[in-house]
């Protein structure tokens, strides 16, 4: 396939270094200068442009053969400051622009703004009906650098909803939950060379969306991260989200660009839907160096301004791709909660984190280069995977009653500001035999250098799931969830049965937390801490109400006292037996620990 791509390759670049011959009127108006420049200033009808006021336009028709309806106006910027103005132009590509009452549409039309009104193109917006039926499905903002084309976000209409970005002054505003990251859908960022006059990936080399249920909701995204296979990894971290980078000059180091960086976020729970958009729970990032040279990758587009080649690979290609990514690291996250000291979520709901980016690592502990943001750090469990890989294995340990990733050889999570600031604690996890399980759990108190519980277990099955996502899915959701929860309630069940003693003040915010709108997932995590918080005080008294009554034995021969033996060996069992509860405990083996415990309640509480 690759000397298939290079053959691609260099026909282009002999087409797009050859000399410019645009056809089309609309495409003769706005033919790119010599290193990619375009401007105002030279159109014959600047003069007048520059006269016009706020709210006032010109209509005019283009002078190239076959040239179409053109309307200029000035505008008032709606960011950037209350006095801004800019000049847009507006060229009617497809010829349906009404005499009478003419207006821009967003079907094959173009707008080009000029911010300061000063005869340099700032912005371009390019919709292009691909189809005929009226609506856009193809789009590209082109990003402008005193004058200089720099990079285009391009977007694709897959599922045909007429929606790819939300766009203010001509641009992308940024909020990209207001734009299409719901059904089947995909973005992608090009960096132009003006030296080649062609488009080259970069940055978002697609955001990609799928659409797996039909409901018109995305329970699959995709992030490629485009950038030079030689980029720095110390000076520049996260070179494919840099603006300085995609709208910097070009860097010949561009000739040669790579997927460097893959995160994808999958629905577990399958609970997207239009109420829960984007309810990701589970994601991977990895790094990597993989040659951006993909089949099908040259989309060459007719209707689009020069360069009519963009490059990004198909979408049917994406997630296929990234299951078999050859990654250098891995980093894997499971979203339990939402984190208060944030809203980066749905408009809806921004409180409950919820982003389009899905679920993806962060820039703590174990660095993985060019992974973005904005990050959730409290509540999301990590683990990480330092080897190189090129699958993702994933497996459930009934320890911790968690799906993991196969290969992790550490991992935490940090665990507070559940709904107030409290800082609770956090989880250690450590394979520490290297046989791809976790197999030790370090508990840690909020800001103590100790943990005040280790839990080893070694001898376990871990059934492995691969990326069997259905499977995964049914297994999680049918299984894993619902005995969780009921197991949860019956040890918390049990150990409240018990007098206030052997009671622990459980933190108001988990009760709380409780009470809202939550998912099965997070329901389960809360009580999963409430569970902990039960066990932790009772295990304490339970310890020392035995050991008091050891200590009130007399330590002589109890050979000759029939009632000291008796006694002696009926404390020590209670011994034995409150040990075992942390035995059976660490294992995860909590409907056990329950009979137990309910089991002990008469000699505990005698």
């Amino acid at each position: 396939m690759r000397w298939v791509i290079l053959l691609h390759l260099s026909i282009l670049c002999g087409l797009l270094t050859a000399p410019i011959q645009a056809q089309e009127w609309w495409e003769m108006e706005t033919a790119l200068e010599k290193g990619g420049m375009l401007h105002l200033d030279g159109k014959p009808w600047w003069g007048q442009a520059q006269q016009l006021k706020v709210g006032e336009e010109l209509v005019l028709q283009s002078e190239y053969p076959n040239g179409g309806t053109m309307l200029i106006r000035r505008e008032a910027r709606t960011r950037g400051g209350k006095s801004k103005e800019m000049l847009v132009w507006i060229l009617d590509d497809d010829g349906d622009m009404k005499k009478n009452s003419p207006e821009g549409d967003k079907d094959s039309d173009c707008y080009v703004a000029d911010y300061d009104v000063d005869g340099t193109v700032d912005q371009m917006v390019d919709f292009i009906d691909v189809d005929g039926d009226n609506d856009p499905d193809e789009m590209g903002i082109r990003y402008f650098v005193d004058g200089e084309l720099r990079n285009c976000w391009f977007g694709t209409d897959i599922d045909d909803d007429s929606d790819m970005w939300d766009i203010a002054d001509y641009r992308y505003t940024g909020d990209f939950f207001q734009s299409d990251p719901y059904g089947n859908s995909e973005i992608y960022m090009n960096k132009y060379d003006p030296i080649q006059h062609r488009w080259l990936p970069i940055s978002e080399c697609p955001f990609a969306f799928f659409d797996t249920d039909a409901d018109g909701e995305s329970e699959i995204t995709v992030r490629f991260s485009g950038a030079p296979l030689v980029f720095s990894k110390e000076s520049d971290p996260d070179y494919a989200n840099s603006i300085r980078r995609y709208q910097g000059e070009f860097d010949p180091a561009m000739n040669t660009m790579g997927v460097v960086n893959i995160r994808y976020s999958i629905d577990i729970d399958g609970q997207s839907s239009p109420e829960n958009p984007l309810h990701y729970e589970m994601g991977f990032t990895m790094t990597g160096s993989l040659p951006y040279e993909f089949e099908g990758m040259l989309r060459h587009q007719p209707l689009r301004r020069s360069p009519k080649v963009s490059v990004c690979i198909p979408h049917d290609q994406v997630f296929e791709t990234s299951n078999s990514y050859f990654a250098e690291q891995t980093g894997f996250t499971w979203r339990e909660f939402a984190d208060t000291s944030l809203n980066i979520g749905h408009p809806s709901r921004p409180e409950y984190d919820r982003r389009w980016e899905g679920v993806f690592w962060t820039w703590q502990r174990r660095i993985l280069h060019n992974t973005g943001g904005p990050v959730q750090d409290w509540n999301s469990r990590r683990e990480f995977l330092p080897t190189p890989s090129d699958s993702r294995v994933l497996y459930y340990s009934p320890v911790d009653r968690r799906i993991h990733l196969k290969g992790a050889t550490e991992g935490w999570i940090q665990i507070g500001n559940i709904v107030g600031d409290a800082k609770l604690g956090e989880i250690r996890m450590y394979d520490t035999n290297h046989d791809g399980y976790f197999d030790r759990w370090e508990y840690y108190d909020a800001g103590e250098a100790a943990p005040y519980r280790v839990a080893s277990v070694q001898d376990v099955e871990n059934p492995e799931f691969g990326d069997d996502w259905e499977a995964l899915r049914a297994f999680y959701m049918g299984e894993v969830l619902p005995s969780a929860i009921a197991q949860n309630q019956s040890l918390i069940e049990a150990i409240e049965g018990y007098p206030n003693a052997f009671q622990a003040i459980v933190p108001k915010e988990l009760v709380q937390a409780l009470e809202e709108n939550i998912s099965l997932d997070e329901h389960r995590y809360i009580l999963d801490l409430i569970r902990e918080i039960r066990f932790r005080q009772f295990r304490t008294q339970a310890r020392e109400f035995a050991q008091a009554h050891l200590a009130e034995i007399p330590p002589k021969d109890s050979r000759a006292d029939p009632n000291l033996r008796k006694e002696t060996s009926r404390t020590w069992q209670l011994v034995m037996d409150v040990a075992e509860l942390d035995w059976l405990y660490d294992r995860g083996a909590y409907y056990e620990t329950a009979m137990r415990i309910n089991a002990l309640r008469s000699r505990l509480t005698e």
